[in-house]
């Protein structure tokens, strides 16, 4: 079930990476995060409800908003990063936020078979691989090193908001997922009514970008969710799997072709995960 959760976590995070960045290019990353912060933490209250399981515990107030907080840092970067450079290139550099969790993982002393060992460096090469891939001179668009270098915040950010929220979803998954998009809603919407503008956006982006604000909850929900049942190393290299989705995504929607380096690493990580799930 681990597993399972994990591995729906990375494709829902996928579908989000996809969504945002297919939008970046045209509507600010503000208008961007307020309406797919909105949406994601009015899911995790109805689910909370529906399931009777949300409560707001003092114990999840410091952790969930200085997870929203490093989130929102997060989100920032990884949109400058779609909108400087490419999808793809972005995405892939994003997920090494599991490096944060992993050492973590390692600092509690969770345990983890060899094979699970194996296959997490085996994955790890393999999403390294994938990265270089796709930072060729050929393929760049725009600004390719401030877009590396604003993935590779946004991967910091992300991994150290990882494990704040995983303490903080021990005392209560939804309560703690809820009190962490407040950060980000009122930050945002104080930036849209100081510029009072929602630049770019248009009627039009609105089901696009709540659909992304229901895959960011749902990917949240099952990652922190695998991560209080099993080891939050594995869980989230498993769930750091979603650049796969995002390039796949991308080669059908956008056309973004995978060259023989991408193949070769996709059959890497593939081969990580199978020895990781075995």
């Amino acid at each position: 079930m681990v597993v399972i959760l994990a591995l729906s976590s990375a494709f829902m995070s996928g579908v989000w990476k996809f969504g945002t960045g297919s939008i970046s290019r045209r509507v600010a990353s503000t208008s961007i995060i307020l309406i797919s912060g909105s949406v994601a933490g009015l899911v995790y209250l109805a689910f909370g409800a529906l399931i009777g399981d949300l409560s707001f515990d003092r114990r999840d107030l410091i952790p969930g908003l200085l997870g929203g907080l490093l989130n929102l840092c997060g989100n920032l970067l990884i949109l400058k990063a779609f909108a400087t450079g490419k999808l793809g290139v972005a995405s892939a550099l994003g997920t090494m936020y599991v490096l944060v969790p992993l050492t973590y993982s390692f600092i509690l002393g969770e345990p983890m078979t060899a094979l699970s060992g194996i296959g997490i460096a085996v994955m790890l090469v393999g999403l390294v691989v994938f990265s270089a891939a796709k930072v060729q001179p050929e393929q760049s668009t725009g600004d390719p090193r401030r877009a590396i270098g604003f993935a590779v915040g946004a991967a910091l950010m992300w991994g150290l908001a990882v494990v704040v929220l995983d303490i903080g979803s021990r005392a209560n998954l939804y309560g703690s997922l809820a009190i962490s998009e407040i950060p980000q809603v009122t930050i945002t919407l104080a930036v849209i009514v100081a510029m009072r503008s929602f630049s770019g956006l248009k009627s039009r982006d609105l089901p696009l970008l709540a659909g992304t604000g229901l895959a960011l909850s749902l990917a949240n929900i099952a990652l922190f969710t695998a991560a209080n049942e099993g080891d939050i190393g594995v869980v989230s290299i498993l769930a750091g799997l979603s650049p796969i989705v995002t390039a796949g995504l991308a080669r059908l929607v956008l056309k973004e072709r995978m060259n023989r380096s991408e193949i070769i690493a996709l059959v890497v990580v593939l081969a990580g995960t199978g020895m990781v799930v075995a």
